[in-house]
């Protein structure tokens, strides 16, 4: 059966890193506070502990700017002890504000590919996950949102939030393509329910993003969003 065998009805997109740069903020907040931990930890144990305390809250505070600044002055008051001041806790607050500030920067081909996929009549669906404040900030900060007939801000994306949102646009599994840079978000929870995926690799992955190959390799893989345009022809 080829990838097209079926049209395709509804066209979801991810919003961070796969329309705009997102990561490449956090790998910088994550660097600024290894730093500010350094007399205290060196930066391999900073970064397990921070990392062991995001995926902990995961269920509490979800995704985002806020979960991370929370889960990073949590860390920091475990590697710390007393001795953690008022001024480190501002700067992880600093940390944040950055990164709730940060302006808005579409990748490469982002405006041009979505505006073309509009006007040939695609139905667009922005789905991404994260703080629905900032999600709704870099949405009308980009200049995209005219192109999009739906946007859904969830709290994560696994199969049953594909089937519930297919549900309510009334649109097939069969007759759905997500487009995204993480497997684990993108691609495997869409191959379950029976949907079709399109991988766009971001240079780099949250680890909580990152995914073991078992099987979304086989799925297409495009360079950049362009290419999405050239492959959505034969449609």
């Amino acid at each position: 059966m080829s990838f097209w065998s079926d049209p395709i009805e509804v066209l979801g997109m991810d919003g961070d890193d796969t329309l705009w740069r997102c990561q490449d903020g956090f790998d910088h907040a994550e660097s600024e506070f290894r730093a500010l931990l350094s007399p205290y930890a060196d930066a391999e144990t900073a970064d397990r502990a921070l990392n062991a305390t995001v995926r902990r809250n995961l269920d509490m505070y979800g995704y985002g700017v806020k979960s991370f600044a929370l889960s990073a002055i949590e860390t920091a008051s475990e590697l710390v002890g007393p001795a953690l001041t008022t001024q480190m806790v501002g700067r992880v607050l600093e940390l944040g504000r950055e990164l709730l500030t940060a302006p808005v920067e579409l990748l490469p081909g982002a405006s041009a590919a979505v505006g073309a996929l509009r006007a040939a009549g695609h139905r667009l669906v922005l789905i991404t996950k994260g703080d629905l404040v900032d999600q709704q900030r870099k949405l009308r900060e980009s200049g995209l949102g005219d192109h999009f007939d739906h946007v859904e801000v969830v709290s994560d994306k696994v199969a049953d939030t594909y089937r519930d949102l297919l549900a309510v646009l009334e649109c097939p599994p069969e007759r759905f393509l997500m487009v995204g840079n993480s497997p684990l978000s993108d691609v495997l929870p869409v191959v379950e329910i029976g949907s079709r995926a399109v991988y766009v690799p971001y240079h780099t992955t949250w680890r909580h993003e990152e995914a073991a190959d078992v099987g979304w390799h086989r799925h297409p893989a495009i360079r950049t969003l362009d290419n999405l345009v050239e492959l959505t022809h034969s449609l």
